[in-house]
């Protein structure tokens, strides 16, 4: 098996992992659950803070899932490694910390 064809398959097990929770953040409440916002902190504000902070990391793991499949997609386009928007080499360093990266680090913001 080559270095890229791992590294596909790192990325395709990363992509299913990060489905799968993506999946479980977006589940429906369950049937007859209510929630809301009273004067007093009580467990509906409770629950509600818990799903305000779900939604934040649903779409934070949506956002690393598409980060996710793009590199898979460059791997399979033969331009891994090399940056999206300026096309320079991403420098390895940042590849090895994060092997979903698509652009250099000044194009990272």
């Amino acid at each position: 098996m080559t270095d890229l064809q791992a590294l596909a398959a790192e990325l395709d097990a990363k992509a299913d992992e990060l489905s799968a929770a993506l999946a479980e953040l977006t589940a429906p409440t369950e049937a007859g659950s209510v929630i809301g916002f009273g004067k007093r902190v009580g467990e509906g504000t409770t629950q509600a803070i818990h799903q305000m902070e779900g939604a934040f990391v649903a779409r934070n793991t949506h956002a690393l899932l598409e980060q996710v499949r793009r590199a898979r997609a460059k791997i399979d386009e033969g331009s891994y490694g090399r940056c999206d928007v300026c096309d320079e080499p991403i420098p390895q360093g940042r590849l090895e910390l994060r092997p979903w990266s698509t652009t250099c680090v000044p194009h990272a913001s």
